[in-house]
């Protein structure tokens, strides 16, 4: 069944921004000796299994995120309804479902972060529960399932239930992701609405930017073009943002532009080093953070003192089809197989000890000579030097004819695929090759070419940045996958090193 379960909606996101403070509080002096003091008043919860033996300092781990718009704090108490209604939480329907999720790779030698987000309409199968679901169901199945257990142990006290049932809640979204993922989740944090605005005050605001203007009754969200410092009930807007947008994708895209911008804020600008603002931040996450019961922060900020800006990444996975349909739901289409391929390599190259060994060169399925009769034309409209060469070199891999290399006088943030009327089918070919790439019939275009212009957004196969990631020599679909829509559709990988222009 699509759509069952509750609402109190999961923005993975927000979730990041209180793992990003306590991994940057290990970066000063005073927040290392705040740590201590903050994790004896943060919220423990039993989600990870106990079979699994605890990471030791120097292995890679793990990091499942998850961020809830819930009428509680982190205790179980609920929050006021003046509150409620100034963060725009909408009325308490009874649902419980997860909105969405990010899986954060953290390897041994701490200088790396490597993050994905999971769309929330992924179609998956639910661990314990028959047929499938949208992911964001794994929670709510969870805390019925657990409600009703507590109950049958004559347990009635409502805040004991609530803490219950949210741990159910919590174990079952754990076991789903990792049976979508291949990954195995060592640690759990997850936050809340609440402690989502205050945190974002706390540290001041944190700086975004648009291409273009965006508004969305459902949230609130009202925003200009340009660069903008958000905050408060604003920033929870900014990240809740779901209409206006062209697919759910770019919902996780601005999240991960809002995340990545606000570790840049903290890692440069000495917001850790402030000891007003630093103890406002931790009364925020004592209110706001749950994490697993095994999880001791104060040595994991240690490990993570080498982390700088631009070692912070993030990315979506790999999807099928961001259309689907399923029961007459919208849903976004996953090929599990894939999922786990993209993230082995994903998470292969973080790191100072990552180590590739695949091949430089080029590998491709494709018959030979299949695509010999499109000529591929590239344009470099972006200010990435040798982007166009790169292409070109790629797609004359993949069996496609040299064209013309070029270098446009006007620059693009995005990039497009061009073709002559008759030849959109090639187009199409192409289009998917670089990663989906939009597509626009051009009359200067010759029948039989296929022109690429090439954006400053571009992400996909041969732009360097790409490398080890789906769209790359590295990463092949399975056979007989149809990938519409992967990490590299013009959407880039965001990486903490300053502020990201979004559309």
């Amino acid at each position: 069944m699509v759509g069952t379960g509750a609402r109190i909606a999961l923005i993975g996101g927000k979730s990041v921004l209180a793992a990003v403070s306590v991994l940057v509080l290990g970066t000063t002096y005073y927040g290392w000796s705040t740590i201590s003091n903050a994790e004896a008043g943060i919220q423990h919860a039993d989600v990870i299994d106990t079979k699994t033996p605890p990471k030791t300092p120097g292995q890679d781990m793990n990091i499942l995120l998850v961020g809830m718009d819930s009428r509680t704090d982190a205790h179980g108490d609920p929050l006021p309804q003046n509150l409620l209604d100034s963060l725009h939480a909408g009325p308490d329907e009874g649902e419980i479902q997860t909105d969405t999720l990010i899986v954060v790779h953290v390897p041994g030698d701490g200088t790396a972060a490597s993050a994905f987000s999971i769309p929330r309409d992924s179609y998956v199968n639910i661990v314990g529960e028959q047929g499938k679901d949208k992911i964001n169901a794994a929670f709510g199945y969870g805390y019925q399932e657990a409600e009703a257990d507590l109950r049958k142990r004559g347990v009635t006290d409502k805040k004991q239930l609530t803490l219950g049932s949210m741990d159910g809640g919590r174990k079952k979204t754990r076991q789903t992701v990792e049976q979508l993922t291949g990954v195995t989740i060592d640690h759990y944090a997850e936050v809340n609405l609440f402690g989502f605005a205050q945190i974002s005050d706390a540290i001041g605001g944190v700086p975004v930017c648009l291409q273009k203007d965006t508004y969305d009754d459902m949230t609130g969200a009202r925003f200009k073009a340009g660069q903008q410092t958000v905050q408060g009930v604003a920033a929870l807007q900014f990240v809740r943002q779901r209409h206006g947008l062209i697919n759910e994708l770019d919902r996780e895209h601005r999240q991960q532009a809002f995340l990545a911008s606000l570790a840049h804020q903290m890692l440069s600008t000495g917001v850790l080093t402030n000891p007003s603002r630093l103890n406002t931040i931790i009364q925020a996450v004592q209110n706001a953070v749950v994490v697993d019961s095994g999880w001791q922060l104060l040595e994991f900020a240690g490990e993570m003192q080498g982390l700088s800006g631009g070692s912070i990444t993030f990315n979506t996975m790999p999807v099928t089809n961001v259309d689907g349909k399923a029961g007459g739901a919208d849903v976004v289409i996953v090929t599990p197989s894939d999922v786990q391929a993209w993230v082995k390599v994903l998470f292969s190259k973080v790191g100072k000890q990552a180590t590739s060994t695949a091949p430089a060169t080029t590998s491709t399925t494709t018959a030979p000579g299949a695509n010999a009769s499109i000529t591929v034309d590239v344009s470099n409209a972006s200010t990435m030097g040798g982007l166009a060469g790169r292409v070109s070199t790629f797609m004359v891999g993949q069996g496609y004819g040299k064209g013309d290399v070029l270098t446009a006088n006007a620059k693009r943030a995005t990039s497009l695929v061009e073709y002559a009327s008759g030849d959109k089918a090639a187009a199409q070919k192409v289009a998917t090759a670089l990663g989906d790439l939009p597509m626009a019939v051009s009359s200067s275009v010759s029948p039989g070419h296929v022109l690429v212009l090439l954006g400053n957004a571009y992400h996909g196969p041969a732009s360097g940045a790409a490398e080890g990631v789906a769209g790359s020599p590295q990463f092949k679909m399975a056979p007989g996958s149809t990938a519409t829509t992967t990490v590299t559709p013009d959407r880039p990988q965001i990486d903490a090193s300053g502020v990201t222009c979004i559309p």
